[in-house]
């Protein structure tokens, strides 16, 4: 049985993706995971695209590979609606070993068909990562090269390719930076709750109010950044506070 996404405009792509994906791997499939815009409601048309972690009982071969790419292609030809279609596809001992996997499946993911193959590895034999302090010290100097990349103009890595409109890189920024570096630093100081984006910005206001004009532009640009109209270039500079706020809190943990 399939999930529900609320974006209803998007719910046939990801069936007919997830019912191609569970048709080609047959018994191999275990498990189907969103993340990203899709998975949180907010996808814009034509704009966002879709990710998806898919776990098979196997490795990959050749002619797995040539149909994940041929068949990303052919959904992003009839469904256009979608900027980008991203099946990502891993066996079971790829997530059975890797603890930061399981991690980003059970917070920052949802469960769309198959198996919660995270649970059934999330244990200590295999590994558990937990949304503490830990987890946001081990990313600080990956985080800390991506903002200044962003600063300098470069694509960062954390945020995949960047659309071309700038109000629509600010979104992105706003997600990436805000959002879910916020939700870091809340694990560092044991108050994070979800990488959804409302509950991770009432919890940046209840922790850190000083910043509430960098979290009230945030809100602004994630509802409509168009109407926002902010370019990415000036959003950058006025959440950099926030940004040096949050990286030194954590390295001094």
């Amino acid at each position: 049985m399939t999930g529900v996404i609320s974006q209803k405009e998007f719910q046939p792509l990801v069936n007919k993706a997830i019912m191609r994906v569970r048709e080609y791997f047959g018994e191999r499939f275990l498990a189907a995971y969103l993340h990203g815009s899709l998975n949180y409601g907010d996808a814009i048309p034509y704009i966002s695209d879709m990710d998806c972690y898919i776990v098979i009982k196997d490795d990959l071969n050749d002619s797995d590979n040539a149909w994940i790419n041929n068949n990303e292609n052919d959904l992003q030809k009839e469904y256009p609606i979608i900027n980008g279609i991203h099946l990502s596809v891993h066996s079971a001992k790829e997530v059975k070993i890797d603890a930061y996997t399981r991690f980003i499946l059970k917070y920052n993911s949802s469960l769309y068909d198959g198996v919660d193959i995270v649970e059934r590895f999330n244990t200590e034999k295999f590994g558990v990562i937990k949304p503490d302090k830990s987890v946001a010290r081990e990313r600080l100097k990956f985080v800390k090269q991506c903002f200044d990349d962003a600063l300098n103009g470069k694509q960062p890595a954390c945020t995949g390719e960047l659309p071309k409109n700038t109000y629509y890189i600010t979104r992105k920024f706003a997600r990436y930076f805000v959002i879910i570096e916020g939700a870091y630093w809340l694990m560092s100081i044991n108050k994070f709750h979800s990488f959804e984006k409302t509950q991770v910005l009432m919890d940046l206001r209840g922790n850190c109010s000083e910043f509430n004009d960098v979290f009230d532009l945030t809100e602004s640009v994630l509802r409509n950044p168009i109407e926002a109209g902010i370019s990415h270039e000036v959003f950058l500079v006025k959440i950099s506070p926030f940004m040096r706020m949050i990286f030194e809190s954590i390295s001094n943990i």
